[in-house]
């Protein structure tokens, strides 16, 4: 792990998150919802395919062309990678969610093995001829759209961290 570490200009988190070895930082979108999958209908490979569904319309919206493949998270025609797709479920209560590269240094993906595809390598949105946009606005466009696809959802609001601890701790199984 130490190589990881870019001689103390990163840190390393260990996670339950699914999908192996990731990076994140800024430029990068992190969108990690906590959902009850029963709630909205969804199992499991539904919400996969929904978070990967949902950047790919974000990108689209953006003049991005994405797309998934047989690997997680969404992708370029030519193969780089703009958002990776990682989550953990406890009693069908979800956690973690999608990283979406939006303007983030690229060097940082070429110490790791992302998501544990060998060879694979990383874009954004500026990579890609996109540039100007801010982390927020791409954000504001995938909350949108997710919560337009949502069963029961009626908008979206901001939370911190404190919100959320609350309502986990009321109801005992998330939110």
């Amino acid at each position: 792990i130490s190589h990881l570490l870019a001689n103390g200009r990163a840190e390393h988190y260990p996670s339950l998150r699914g999908g192996q070895t990731t990076f994140h930082g800024p430029g990068q979108l992190t969108a990690y919802l906590i959902l009850n999958l029963r709630s909205h209908d969804l199992t499991a490979r539904s919400y996969v395919q929904f978070l990967e569904d949902s950047v790919i319309a974000t990108c689209a919206r953006f003049g991005v062309k994405g797309y998934g493949t047989e690997n997680p998270g969404v992708w370029t025609l030519e193969g780089r990678k703009l958002a990776s797709v990682g989550v953990h479920l406890r009693r069908y209560v979800s956690s973690f969610g999608v990283g979406v590269n939006v303007s983030t240094e690229l060097r940082w993906f070429e110490s790791i093995v992302m998501c544990g595809l060998v060879g694979k390598r990383a874009t954004s949105f500026e990579a890609e001829g996109i540039g100007g946009r801010s982390v927020e606005e791409v954000g504001e466009v995938l909350a949108e759209v997710m919560a337009g696809v949502l069963c029961g959802v009626e908008g979206v609001r901001e939370v911190g961290e404190e919100e959320v601890m609350k309502a986990m701790d009321e109801d005992g199984d998330g939110i």
